[in-house]
């Protein structure tokens, strides 16, 4: 194990400890007695601050330990839908350090050493990247770490209240344990509210707006698109579905659910889109079934392809191994093994199962 993964571990740790600090301390030593004890009063007030707290640990765990999603090991972008490509060759993107086409939304870590699907940031406290199957969790956990320690915060602020009215009035001092937890602990969840509040309302603006932290630096920049037909046209950041759509392509279709932990819905390697052109809105590359509020679909391949074509021009990733299907005599790169395509005027496809990198 390498001194950076060991220090990418310890940090999930450190978070894992202080979280379960800032939250038991507070309760054990300072709320507990100010609430008077075992009663159904106390338990009334701690039992939802407590179902959030195990909330957030679950979302800590799913999104520290769900893989946020990697391209397929010799993936083509699909020719038949609107597709992203660069804006000097009109090419399709593709990563010279994975050898590797990429996706729509797709950037390279340079951290994780690899394309991430949707590609949000690289974040240290989760010893990963968010991305595609993780930013779900990742937008869960962060709710539940502000609504947590708002929580925390009020029920500790009350307690300060009653301490400073019992100094004022009766010369009444509380122990110095309760106390130093009180100050402690204070100054934790006010910190927290703050520098995750600002992380979670930057998050709700990029849910709402279905837009990635790198795209948010971007968004200035048009998207090259090529369509099906070969047309390129500059599409001003296409994603944006509307913020209920939007909200659903990451928490779920259903919204009393949508704070609740559940797998991402699709593959990460196409997105609905909205492309303005000839005065209306188009909808292509769908990710779901549900087609009733676009006016022109255009398909989505059901499953991961390569292609066989005499009209394509994509180059083809060098991995050994790697399928050649864009020619009529595409080839196998595997030097033991040489087969050649029979000619075809027609575009012929091959679904094949592909592994992530």
């Amino acid at each position: 194990m390498t001194w950076n993964e060991l220090k990418g571990q310890l940090v999930v740790v450190i978070v894992a400890l202080l979280t379960t600090f800032i939250a038991y301390t507070s309760q054990i030593f300072v709320i507990w007695n100010f609430l008077g004890g075992a009663s159904l009063h106390t338990l009334l007030i701690l039992i939802p601050l407590n179902v959030f707290i195990i909330l957030l640990y679950i979302n800590y765990a799913l999104v520290c330990l769900t893989d946020p999603g990697c391209v397929p090991e010799n993936w083509v972008p699909d020719t038949q839908t609107h597709m992203e490509v660069k804006r000097s060759t009109h090419e399709p993107r593709f990563c010279k350090t994975c050898n590797n086409y990429k996706p729509p939304r797709t950037h390279h870590c340079s951290t994780c050493g690899r394309c991430v699907l949707k590609m949000d940031h690289h974040c240290p406290w989760i010893n990963s990247c968010v991305g595609f199957h993780n930013y779900g969790h990742f937008i869960r956990f962060i709710t539940y770490i502000e609504i947590s320690a708002i929580y925390l915060f009020v029920l500790l602020g009350c307690r300060l209240a009653q301490v400073i009215h019992q100094m004022n009035e009766y010369n009444v001092h509380p122990p110095t344990l309760e106390a130093a937890f009180l100050a402690i602990n204070l100054i934790l969840s006010f910190a927290a509210i703050v520098t995750v509040g600002i992380l979670s309302g930057y998050h709700v603006y990029c849910l709402t707006t279905n837009t990635t932290t790198i795209e948010g630096w971007e968004k200035g920049t048009a998207l090259t698109m090529k369509s099906h037909s070969g047309k390129i046209s500059d599409v001003k950041y296409p994603y944006n579905l509307g913020w209920y759509r939007n909200v659903c392509a990451v928490l779920g279709n259903q919204p009393l659910f949508w704070m609740w932990p559940q797998r991402m819905q699709g593959n990460g390697l196409y997105f609905p889109m909205r492309l303005q052109g000839e005065g209306e809105k188009r909808a292509s590359t769908l990710m779901h079934e549900d087609t009733s509020e676009f006016a022109t679909l255009v398909r989505k391949p059901s499953r991961l392809h390569t292609r066989a074509s005499t009209s394509s021009n994509l180059r083809v990733p060098t991995t050994p191994a790697s399928v050649l299907t864009f020619n009529t005599t595409s080839t196998l790169v595997d030097p033991l093994f040489t087969a050649k395509l029979p000619s075809s005027s027609t575009t012929k496809e091959t679904a094949i199962e592909l592994p992530c990198r």
